[in-house]
């Protein structure tokens, strides 16, 4: 039985705890102050008693943060939804009682989400999907072109640049090789000229 009693406080607690996670009405600090009553709560009552120096212990909240998610999960807000129902209130401590009356639609909202997620993924996959193969296409396209630039370059005849004819042989200036060269010089002389740098027989 007390098995049971467990499992099924600790339930209830998982549920509410998820269901104001999903609550847009319900804010950070709204959230760490139910957890807050959530953990000091009797079971099966769901009544749960916390005073400010041990919520603001338990959540880092400041004196009017406290007071303000209190309000707030009382029903304080646009929507008018309460998580805590004041069972005993004045003396020391109030006493509260926990309940949960948004379950259902949280849980609605939150498939409603996935949903919509999931087909903002959907899109997203297809247009890089889309993206890629237009990429792809042109790659392909340029390819194409420069296989056909390529092909047209080949197909074009090479000139063939033949040998270039000697120019007139006289237009070229003849060149008498040294040794022949001196010959004529000497030749050219008289026979008493003796050239230069010619050593002279003695007489």
């Amino acid at each position: 039985m007390k098995k049971e009693l467990d499992r099924s406080k600790a339930s209830f607690k998982l549920d509410l705890i998820e269901t104001a996670n999903a609550d847009p009405m319900v804010s950070a600090a709204d959230l760490k102050l139910l957890a807050a009553y959530v953990a000091v709560m009797a079971w099966p009552s769901c009544k749960s008693w916390l005073v400010e120096p041990l919520g603001r212990a338990m959540t880092g909240l400041s004196h009017g943060q406290f007071w303000k998610s209190r309000a707030r999960l009382l029903g304080d807000n646009e929507e008018k939804r309460a998580y805590l129902i004041a069972v005993r209130q004045g003396g020391k401590v109030s006493t509260y009682k926990l309940i949960n009356p948004f379950r259902d639609e949280a849980r609605a909202l939150v498939e409603a989400k996935l949903e919509y997620h999931r087909e903002v993924e959907r899109q997203r996959k297809a247009t890089k999907r889309t993206s890629s193969s237009v990429q792809n296409l042109e790659g392909h396209e340029s390819d194409l072109s420069l296989h056909k630039m390529e092909g047209q370059n080949d197909a074009c005849p090479s000139k063939k640049w033949g040998p270039v004819p000697p120019e007139n042989g006289g237009n070229t200036p003849s060149v008498i090789p040294p040794s022949k060269k001196g010959v004529r010089e000497e030749a050219s002389l008289g026979s008493n000229v003796v050239p230069f740098n010619h050593p002279r027989k003695a007489s």
